[in-house]
């Protein structure tokens, strides 16, 4: 009777040091609050559309809608929560409209004018700001400079033709230690340039990483560009005028076989459109693709 009495207290002890080592363990690996990114939500009120919504939180409609698995067209519901995408709808920083702010007084604090902060959040120069707003300060120069593609050992220049005009740039996006190289960024957002108005938008970063493992996988080869940069056009919200797609096709290698890779790449949209002859490719929150027959 003794033995067992003993065999249990033995148990119960080892069974308490073995719990206390387990919560040190889970403590010491799992990530401090201050790391881990928390998703915003946003209650549905009255006079709320998905439109006023991403405005407001400086996101893409197309990225709130798929987030939440919202079709395009239908209406919201009252107290409803939605999810708010991480990924802002242009490359910077978020800043939250206070009491007394301008787009002046805001573009002094962060070296911007009220012009590109207004483009940014598609709000007019003289627009009034609502306080809690969220508002995108727009990088200066090239977007995503913090944006590295850390899978790519030897990231290969790539020869861009831009098929309307043919002009042609071969350009080192990424650096030997994977870090974007801004002025060949720029050079290609100027190369994808509104084909109507000749206004250039600086591509963002996603986009830019998506294009260097779609060069990479096919031998770097020459990638052309169909259409790049398209302006806003009213009521029709694309990832063309946040610069963030790009309709492609490489030569030597079929419009099928870049499609099923562009599928394969994280947070993609791929667009398969065979009679045209071409891929689309942007950036957004979540990976889908589409066929276009």
């Amino acid at each position: 009777m003794t033995s067992v009495t003993n065999a249990l207290k033995i148990n119960k002890h080892l069974m308490m040091w073995l719990f206390t080592v387990g919560i040190a363990v889970s403590l010491t690996m799992a990530p401090p609050a201050y790391c881990r990114k928390v998703r915003k939500e946003h209650v549905v009120k009255t006079g709320d559309s998905i439109a006023k919504i991403a405005d407001f939180y400086g996101v893409s409609q197309r990225d709130l809608r798929e987030l939440n698995k919202w079709p395009k067209g239908k209406p919201l519901q009252i107290g409803q929560t939605l999810l708010i995408p991480n990924v802002l709808r242009v490359s910077g920083k978020t800043y939250q409209v206070k009491e007394g702010d301008s787009l002046a007084s805001i573009g002094q604090k962060f070296d911007r004018t009220p012009a590109e902060i207004a483009h940014a959040n598609k709000l007019g120069v003289d627009d009034p700001l609502s306080v809690g707003r969220v508002l995108v300060i727009p990088d200066k120069g090239a977007t995503g400079n913090t944006y590295r593609s850390n899978e790519v050992e030897q990231p290969g220049a790539i020869l861009f033709l831009r098929v309307r005009t043919g002009e042609r740039e071969r350009l080192q996006l990424y650096s030997s230690k994977g870090k974007i190289n801004k002025s060949s960024v720029m050079d290609l957002s100027r190369l994808a340039k509104d084909h109507k108005t000749g206004k250039v938008k600086r591509l963002n970063a996603r986009l830019i990483y998506l294009l260097q493992k779609i060069g990479d996988h096919f031998d770097r080869h020459t990638i052309e560009i169909i259409s790049g940069y398209r302006e806003q056009s009213t009521g029709n919200e694309s990832q063309h005028a946040f610069g963030r797609a790009m309709d492609i096709r490489i030569p030597g290698a079929s419009t099928k076989a870049v499609f099923q890779f562009c599928r394969q790449l994280p947070r993609a949209g791929c667009g398969y459109y065979p009679n045209d002859g071409f891929v689309h490719v942007d950036a957004r929150e979540k990976k889908t693709f589409w066929i276009n027959k």
